[in-house]
């Protein structure tokens, strides 16, 4: 049976369609094979959950735009037909710039909460530098300092953050830190991915998934100068997915891109590269500067 697919999951999907905004290659490829996943698979979207979810955008300083509402529900809040997450692994790949840590504090905010409906469903977010993995976890700090009426809901100091309510708790951990294997996650994010060197801090960060219903992981990442790393492995897999060479395997590749040198001096073809560029004025001061300096 084919589900009638909710305007979650169409709005992305329609501007991309109708030529709204430039996109690569690869954007029109995903969606395309989420068609094709619905079209085959008996999928469902949980749309209370998602509603839930998307009711919580009120703490938060930005509303979610239309492609990270459809990945967040793809990752989030779409199941196979024996409960488990469709696309548990979520791998964005992405200008600098498109608001990727946003995306994440909102969609770890979202599963700390009853909406998920796990308990003790702790997250950590790994990434090689201190300051890099506390990006998405000071923003939810601040966003908790600063609502008096969370206070009923979490707990928090600067080392974890606790919702009161779930028991689920989120953590930032680096390569050095000792107590990496805590294990017993629902979710483990890498940050900047294009940062790691080897598969060390992935493998260890993995290990304890399974252990909690429904685990997750979350890559998000601009690209970098690191060569044949984990990145790179990350960038071939999503394109091989997407070319349908190999199976997703519950991995959903969203990845964005200018597609030749010469776009680099089209002001039009940015947005391929940072799908948030037409919804960010001060942004696209920022890069338009870059390339100034660039140039």
């Amino acid at each position: 049976t084919v589900m009638s697919i909710p305007a979650a999951l169409t709005d992305y999907p329609n501007i991309v369609r109708g030529g709204k905004i430039k996109v690569c290659r690869e954007q029109k490829q995903l969606i395309e094979l989420v068609d094709k996943r619905f079209y085959e698979e008996s999928l469902f979207f949980d749309e209370k959950r998602f509603d839930a979810y998307m009711s919580y955008q009120k703490y938060f300083p930005f509303d979610l735009i239309p492609w990270e509402v459809f990945i967040f529900a793809l990752h989030n809040c779409v199941f196979r037909n024996d409960g488990l997450p469709r696309w548990p692994t979520l791998a964005a790949i992405v200008g600098r710039g498109s608001g990727k840590n946003g995306f994440l504090s909102y969609e770890n905010f979202c599963l700390l909460t009853p909406a998920n409906g796990i308990r003790n469903y702790h997250i950590d977010t790994f990434a090689t530098a201190e300051d890099q993995a506390k990006v998405s976890f000071d923003e939810i700090y601040e966003i908790l300092e600063s609502t008096p009426r969370l206070k009923k809901f979490f707990k928090w100091n600067k080392e974890v953050i606790t919702s009161l309510q779930t028991g689920s708790e989120y953590r930032f951990k680096t390569s050095n830190a000792k107590t990496k294997d805590s294990g017993r996650q629902g979710k483990v994010d890498f940050d900047e991915v294009h940062q790691f060197e080897n598969y060390k801090l992935i493998n260890v960060a993995t290990s304890g998934l399974g252990k909690k219903p429904h685990p997750r992981r979350t890559f998000i990442t601009s690209d970098g100068y690191v060569r044949e790393g984990p990145l790179d492995d990350l960038k071939r897999s999503g394109r091989d997915i997407l070319s349908g060479i190999i199976d997703d395997n519950g991995m959903l590749p969203f990845m964005c891109r200018i597609e030749s040198k010469e776009e680099i001096d089209d002001e039009t073809a940015w947005v391929k590269a940072i799908p948030s560029l037409d919804y960010m004025p001060n942004l696209k001061a920022e890069v338009i500067r870059a390339y100034g300096d660039y140039k």
